[in-house]
């Protein structure tokens, strides 16, 4: 009886070791783990940089156990030296990570090295999906035109080291001289923003225009804010939103912004309100409205109506006043070395279907008074107008394909014919031209500078470069390989570019700044 009294307790003893072993070791494993590649630009000091997205499946009856390491390497990037810092974090199962509001957890950090670097951790894995995020943080010197890159090589667990398959993902991230968010979803209380308009102004501050679509991304006659911010420092940050006019309710708000930097560095916006484009009548039209910034931006004179100085019931022109509706093309607007300040309306006519017609809308004292010019481009959209050197205007105009454009030789009074060019084709989307560089000025070379979604859909906005006057285009370069859309254009002071676009039409969008050289628009083909 003690013998099998004695065998009872033993078989007990060696029942509970054993559970308290099962315990101690996770019955939950990893069971896949894919990592998907960020290949959009980044910019010099950028931090939290998502360079690879992990995406961990676990699976098993332990609700979850802890993530010990994971191993990277940092293959693909041009010079290590340009990374100060390396980062991990983790979102759960929520497929998001917020560059701007890293409400993540960070769960690791290591310093860049060559070889494989052994990142310990302090998450966990759950029972599941899991979202793990490897960023880096970039140096202010990082050199523009490098890429940034890494590998995920094993994730280690207290049961297991589990060796990633398809860890280095095609693809890589270059460096800009800046990439920022100006806005995103959510920012400011606001569902949505759209509608890219930036300006250099005279104290060499960065002004951009955006729509505050307040409620939904739809267009007006929705309720929507125009809002400037600025940046002193090129780019890399933006000061907090400037009411320019203030939506208030449906069919009382304000959208599609034009900028233009007067002669007189007065910065003035144009844009429309109220009723929607195709609900506009001559008599209840689409409104066109003023407002000045005399303080590069800071502050703006209430908006100021001049629609009847263009079209509708109320205007004095006998053609003009049979207009059923008119808006301009958003983005960056024309001072002509005169002085003449130049917009260009879309415009609905009488017995004309819902076809669109670009007129040229000027004004010779800073936007007090404006006259308009004869039908530049039937057929036409959203359009944007440069000056030549031989003092001409030069209209580019949305259509699907091969973009349009279009020549005046009396300052914009009169266009001749409608042509396009072989050269800048892709969505019928709104794009921007401006002169970058001119012999008038001293400068080596005549350069102009185009965006547009070189794609048949809403994607891969490009900058293109033309050498003798907007004949031919022989330079391009993506800007935005991915979804995007609307684009504007200026120059910095010290002769970089930037470039304002729609980013990721899925949300949509994000407002995204982008600045480089023009060595690295030409490969190191041209300098400025």
């Amino acid at each position: 009886m003690k013998m099998l009294h004695s065998l009872s307790i033993l078989l007990m003893l060696l029942v509970a070791c054993s559970k308290n072993s099962s315990e101690q070791t996770p019955s939950t494993k990893i069971s896949t783990v894919t990592v998907s590649q960020e290949s959009n630009y980044t910019g010099r000091g950028n931090d939290n940089e998502v360079i690879l997205k992990v995406k961990v499946i676990a699976t098993g009856s332990n609700s979850s156990f802890d993530l010990k390491n994971i191993v990277i390497n940092m293959d693909g990037t041009s010079d290590i030296n340009d990374v100060e810092a390396i980062k991990v974090y983790a979102t759960g199962s929520i497929d998001f990570f917020d560059i701007k509001k890293p409400s993540t957890s960070l769960i690791g950090k290591a310093n860049p090295a060559k070889g494989n670097i052994s990142i310990s951790t302090t998450g966990k894995v759950q029972n599941g999906m899991n979202i793990f995020w490897v960023t880096y943080k970039l140096k202010e010197n990082a050199v523009e035109g490098n890429a940034v890159d890494a590998s995920v090589l094993s994730i280690t667990t207290p049961s297991e080291t589990y060796t990633v398959t398809g860890g280095n993902p095609t693809g890589n991230r270059i460096i800009l001289l800046a990439r920022t968010q100006v806005f995103g979803p959510g920012d400011f209380g606001s569902t949505n923003y759209r509608i890219p308009a930036i300006a250099t102004a005279a104290d060499g501050s960065l002004v951009t225009l955006t729509d505050k679509r307040k409620y939904n991304s739809t267009d007006l006659p929705e309720d929507i804010d125009i809002v400037a911010r600025r940046s002193t420092d090129g780019g890399k940050t933006w000061s907090e939103p400037v009411m320019v006019a203030q939506g208030l309710g449906r069919n009382a708000g304000y959208g599609d912004a034009v900028i233009i930097k007067a002669k007189s560095g007065k910065l003035i916006a144009v844009f429309v309100g109220g009723v929607g484009l195709w609900t506009s009548t001559a008599a209840n039209p689409i409104r066109t409205y003023v407002s000045t910034s005399n303080d590069n931006g800071i502050t703006w004179t209430p908006s100021r109506d001049i629609t009847n100085q263009i079209f509708g019931a109320g205007c004095a022109d006998p053609i003009r006043k049979q207009w059923k509706a008119s808006f301009c093309g958003s983005g960056h607007g024309l001072c002509t070395r005169s002085g003449r300040i130049m917009v260009v309306g879309a415009v609905v006519e009488p017995n004309l279907g819902n076809s669109l017609q670009n007129y040229a809308y000027y004004s010779d004292d800073e936007g007090e008074t404006w006259k308009v010019s004869s039908r530049a481009i039937a057929g036409g959209d959203e359009a944007k107008v440069v000056e030549l050197n031989n003092g001409d205007i030069l209209m580019s105009s949305r259509i699907s394909g091969n973009r349009l454009w279009a020549k005046s030789s009396d300052g914009g009074v009169t266009w001749g014919q409608r042509n396009s060019w072989a050269d800048i084709w892709g969505n019928a989307c709104n794009g921007d031209i401006i002169r970058y560089t001119s012999t008038l000025d001293g400068h080596s070379k005549n350069r102009l500078l185009h965006t547009l979604p070189n794609d048949a859909t809403r994607k891969n906005v490009t900058v293109f470069l033309s050498y003798d006057e907007g004949q031919t285009w022989p330079i391009k370069k993506t800007l935005c390989a991915g979804t995007s859309a609307y684009s504007s254009l200026t120059v910095l002071p010290d002769g970089t570019i930037g470039a304002y676009i729609e980013e990721d039409e899925s949300i949509p969008y994000r407002m995204v700044f982008v600045n480089f050289s023009l060595k690295w628009l030409t490969n190191g083909a041209d300098a400025y």
